[in-house]
């Protein structure tokens, strides 16, 4: 079995990505201001929780992100995506109205994820940095983005809600990203 650490950023839905996790990670919760004492060669992939507020709001993550090597898969969740485009200088700008427990359906050129309803839980959207392939959008807003050159998966949406469908296929891109 795969090991991972989820990085807490105070978020509802911590747990419930624990368990969506679980069937193919051992996972560990670290909370967010304790992000420093973290070993990430010590587990196979590092996930960076949704969470309330902006990324500047998490100066320590956003350094522990930033120390992270190339080579390590890092899957970034709502504020975990804001985190990684801040960090390769994209925009984080308010999006109005805030979109709170609600789908929407992907459009994407991968079949995997075009037409997915995916549940929707934000108030910021991403102009990503040009360091980012952008995989899937929903009503133009970047929703899945991959790393052109770092093992990194960003989600703007939250896959382990009942509300996403087919969220085994988002599971699986996460184990995929650790064997890339």
């Amino acid at each position: 079995m795969l090991t991972a650490v989820l990085i807490d950023h105070h978020d509802s839905f911590t747990y419930n990505i624990k368990a969506w996790l679980k069937s193919r990670f051992a996972v560990s919760v670290v909370d967010c201001s304790e992000v420093s004492q973290v070993k990430p060669e010590n587990y196979d992939l590092v996930i960076i929780s949704p969470g309330p507020k902006t990324p500047n709001d998490y100066p320590q993550s956003k350094a522990f992100l930033k120390s992270l090597p190339a080579n390590k898969p890092v899957l970034g969740i709502c504020l975990g995506m804001q985190m990684m485009n801040e960090i390769e200088n994209g925009q984080v700008k308010a999006y109005y109205p805030p979109v709170h427990g609600k789908t929407s359906a992907l459009t994407s050129d991968n079949a995997n994820y075009n037409h997915v309803q995916v549940a929707r839980y934000h108030s910021l959207k991403c102009e990503m940095a040009g360091a980012f392939e952008i995989i899937a959008t929903s009503e133009n807003i970047p929703m899945i983005v991959r790393h052109k050159n770092k093992k990194w998966l960003g989600l703007q949406f939250h896959p382990e809600s009942f509300l996403t469908g087919k969220p085994e296929t988002f599971l699986q891109a996460a184990v995929d990203l650790c064997s890339r």
